[in-house]
């Protein structure tokens, strides 16, 4: 039997430094992180919110997910949603607003770390 290289299916799906893949809906979807806008909990749902196409549901829990995403990218603030940093445009009081319409509350447990993200990156003239 001869070695063609190529890894085992657990291999590939658990060695991506930029992505994950989940099951959604029959299929492995790939989901690179940085399209990633935000994540809502859903029970034992999470629907993976994205910049070019529609959601993704998949069955998983948000602290299985939330272990594996990048923590320099993404910031659990609420029991049922963690937001990629990156793509936060508009904070208001304590809701992160995405695409004019979408606010996503920062809960109780969540809001010290968040305002401790938030001071360190704003910018406040005084």
């Amino acid at each position: 039997m001869s070695d063609t290289g190529a890894k085992p299916l657990t291999d590939t799906l658990q060695g991506a430094e930029d992505s994950l893949f989940v099951h959604s809906e029959y299929r492995v979807v790939r989901i690179r992180f940085h399209s990633i806008k935000y994540i809502e909990g859903m029970r034992e749902y999470v629907r993976i919110h994205v910049t070019d196409g529609n959601p993704v549901m998949t069955l998983l829990s948000m602290k299985a997910l939330e272990e594996k995403l990048p923590s320099n990218m993404f910031m659990r603030v609420h029991r049922s949603y963690i937001v990629n940093i990156n793509k936060i445009d508009i904070i208001e009081r304590f809701r992160i607003v995405f695409d004019k319409n979408v606010y996503i509350p920062v809960g109780g447990q969540y809001k010290e770390a968040f305002q401790q993200f938030m001071e360190k990156n704003t910018l406040l003239i005084k």
